[in-house]
């Protein structure tokens, strides 16, 4: 059972919706397999509604390149073979949202972070809680399809190919993927609100499906029900605590 101060915090925090600035702050996780086009999402989803986008990915690189005490750190576990762990990555995104501001002022879109239970459990726990989750499905045939076209573009284009678009990675990274999949949306479903949507279409569908997800969150955190839920909450924990 949730304790009532966590339950708060997630209804009054994330769901509350109390005024126009709060209603337009997003805060997105994009969750879907490798190669199904959350990166081309996450540009969409930014240029519409401004948030920042945070790639855990490019932001290990960045604290690389820049030579940070952090980037040491991450080169060295880079260097010896060693995952990053679930806290560092964390660190570096609070560390993100607190030095952007269109993070502060109109909220953060994660993208290939939460990737397993763990990692969503060690997410809500550094309070990072987020609106709406968004996930892209599609078939493995498509993805490991598309991955292939990437590569022979790249190849006529005189390019060389990402390590990863070839046909063996990808079922690999796949299959890593739906291994965790099920219990690292569990892990969060208890907490936002989760929509699903059909990624084998254009871009252009997908990303209309993907907005009128957003939609669907951002009216459903409007609602006064919601709020009472909220108060509702608060009143329980004072109850607790005297």
């Amino acid at each position: 059972m949730l304790r009532p101060s966590l339950l708060r915090a997630i209804l009054l925090c994330c769901l509350g919706g109390r005024t126009a600035a709060e209603k337009a702050h997003h805060r997105i996780i994009l969750f879907g397999p490798p190669g199904v086009g959350k990166g081309t999402q996450a540009k969409q989803i930014v240029e519409k509604h401004g948030v920042c986008h945070i790639s855990t990915g490019d932001l290990l690189r960045s604290e690389v390149e820049e030579g940070s005490r952090i980037g040491w750190r991450v080169k060295n576990l880079m260097t010896r073979g060693v995952l990053v762990s679930d806290a560092l990555v964390i660190q570096l995104v609070l560390k993100t949202i607190k030095r952007t501001k269109a993070c502060r002022r109109r909220g953060w879109l994660l993208d290939g972070f939460p990737r397993t239970a763990a990692q969503a459990h060690a997410l809500l726990d550094a309070g990072l809680v987020p609106h709406d989750i968004i996930v892209l499905n599609a078939s493995n045939e498509t993805i490991i399809a598309r991955a292939l076209s990437r590569a022979h573009k790249a190849v006529d284009a005189g390019q060389r190919p990402r390590k990863d678009d070839n046909a063996a990675t990808m079922s690999r990274r796949i299959a890593e993927y739906e291994h965790n999949r099920d219990a690292t949306l569990s892990a969060l479903r208890q907490y936002m609100r989760m929509g699903s949507v059909d990624a084998e279409g254009t871009p252009e569908a997908v990303h209309a499906a993907v907005q009128s997800a957003l939609q669907d969150g951002l009216h459903a955190r409007s609602q006064p029900q919601l709020q009472d839920a909220a108060e509702t909450s608060r009143e329980e924990d004072d109850d607790g605590e005297r």
